[in-house]
């Protein structure tokens, strides 16, 4: 290991551990700048190597789904229907593990209250205001006919 990569890995358990970056740059005797700049190399390297796992795990699982698929597949070709539900399991799966679905979408509805200060309206305008906002909740409703 390269002195330099060994110094991100110490600055990072330092971090790790709670020190602040001015702490870590007194410890290994370098600038604040430098401490931050090892931690952020240090984890964006320990990234990279949970997504490279991450892709041989996954790159395993696709080639054992493709095993299972195989087996189910024949049978489901003789018409087996546990067998044809298998297929589709699997199918679901490797889709799953490779994004293939597409996002479900969703509706969300809020309602908004306001406390308003009508104190000030005499009764014509509080009528009138009563009046425009029955007719525009009317309008909203769904009719029978629908």
């Amino acid at each position: 290991m390269t002195l330099a990569k060994q110094r991100e890995r110490d600055a990072l358990d330092l971090r790790t551990r709670g020190y602040t970056y001015d702490r870590i740059a007194d410890a290994l005797g370098i600038s604040r700048a430098g401490a931050a700049e090892c931690v952020r190399r240090a984890l964006a390297a320990l990234k990279l190597e949970c997504e490279e796992k991450a892709e041989e795990v996954r790159d395993l699982e696709l080639k054992r789904l493709d095993r299972m698929l195989e087996i189910a597949q024949t049978a489901a070709d003789q018409g087996e229907l546990s067998a044809i539900d298998r297929v589709l399991r699997i199918q679901e799966r490797r889709s799953k593990y490779l994004g293939l679905d597409a996002p479900t979408k969703t509706e969300s509805h809020a309602t908004v209250a306001a406390a308003i200060d009508l104190g000030h309206l005499d009764d014509a305008k509080l009528k009138a205001l009563e009046s425009a906002f029955s007719s525009i909740m009317s309008d909203d409703a769904p009719s029978d006919a629908e």
